[in-house]
């Protein structure tokens, strides 16, 4: 018999992804989800292994190998405000940030911390030297005792307790510096037709998530065990197209990590045919 090709999308383990993934549920498309770490998914892609047609990769990621990928028009998962997605916590006693315990899962968010400590907080940034990033398991009062300070990054809805420290939500902050959403993430796949294939399927899937919110905030309720009105109103933090705001906003993070000689050189923003709008250039 001959062997039959699996059409594998990759995705992150994110509550707020849910909308995106909800449509694929009665899709007639020959696809399958292969769930990893963030930092995984983009080694899988690159790398094409296991067939990984398109993935949901941070800008980072993307930027890396910017090249070599198109993006899927139209769709991708942003936020302008406050979620507790990204939370930079600092133990209060330290006066330098020279260290953070970062998550071993994840990318963008690490260059995220290290552009707002750069140009938002440059009194609280390392005094001397280059700062340290220490690759921990998600553990945030562990990450504190080994750190100065601990990024954490929520892929599930967040409820604050009374005895949570304070904590930098990095998001909001991008936004108060730049006045841009921060992109989360986005489809992105090779030039070649299994993935252009794919694309129509993502947009219609992305179409029916975003009309069926109040069904996806259910689901996320049931798998995390919080209230259908928090789910809803965790949703409310996201957007989820890929319009010039967020296009600009991806861009712009992009030419901060190149500016903190993070990447190389800025790529372009190429999309797959269609329905895409035309490139974008970030320099």
């Amino acid at each position: 018999m001959p062997e039959v090709v699996r059409n594998l999308l990759g995705v992150p383990e994110a509550s707020y992804l849910q909308p995106l993934l909800y449509g694929l549920r009665n899709s007639s498309a020959d696809l399958e989800l292969l769930v990893d770490f963030p930092s995984q998914l983009a080694l899988r892609l690159q790398q094409r292994i296991d067939s990984v047609r398109c993935a949901f990769l941070s800008p980072i990621d993307y930027a890396r190998h910017g090249g070599d990928y198109l993006i899927v028009p139209g769709v991708g998962v942003s936020s302008s405000s406050r979620t507790d997605t990204i939370q930079l916590f600092v133990n209060p006693n330290v006066q330098n940030v020279e260290t953070i315990a970062v998550d071993i899962r994840v990318t963008s968010e690490i260059i995220l911390a290290k552009i707002i400590l750069a140009e938002k907080f440059p009194n609280l940034a390392a005094a001397k030297g280059s700062l340290q990033f220490i690759p921990m398991l998600p553990n945030r009062d562990e990450m504190l005792r080994k750190a100065d300070a601990a990024l954490v990054v929520n892929f599930s809805p967040h409820t604050q307790t009374p005895e949570e420290p304070f904590a930098l939500d990095l998001v909001d902050e991008w936004n108060d510096l730049t006045g841009l959403p921060y992109v989360h993430g986005v489809w992105v796949g090779h030039d070649e037709a299994e993935a252009e294939a794919i694309v129509e399927t993502l947009l219609l899937a992305k179409e029916h998530g975003v009309s069926h919110l109040a069904e996806v905030a259910e689901v996320i309720s049931a798998e995390h065990r919080v209230t259908r009105e928090f789910s809803k109103q965790y949703l409310s933090g996201f957007s989820y197209g890929l319009a010039e705001e967020e296009q600009q906003g991806f861009a712009e993070f992009v030419r901060f990590a190149y500016y903190h000689g993070i990447l190389p050189d800025v790529p372009d923003l190429n999309f797959f045919e269609g329905s895409a709008p035309p490139a974008q250039s970030v320099n």
